[in-house]
């Protein structure tokens, strides 16, 4: 499954890289779409079978899973 992580802070962006380039996940980086967000205006996606085993403990601001161009589905969202 592929997902879009957006984040509150560019901070979370390198942390959740450098955690990437770790365990050998490919990820891509990208400017957030702004319909999803306003706040750190980059995005991550990455294709794995479980975002939780992935994501962990990071703080992030939602995250979406991408069905297809153009179409996605908010999987988790921290308020």
């Amino acid at each position: 499954m592929k997902y879009l992580v957006i984040f509150h802070t560019f901070s979370g962006v390198l942390y959740l890289e450098k955690y990437m380039k770790k365990q050998g996940i490919e990820y891509e980086t990208m400017p957030a779409p702004r319909e999803l967000s306003v706040d750190c205006g980059v995005a991550l996606t990455f294709v794995h079978d479980d975002f939780n085993k992935v994501i962990g403990e990071i703080h992030v601001e939602n995250i979406h899973r991408i069905y297809e161009v153009d179409a996605n589905i908010l999987v988790y969202e921290n308020n």
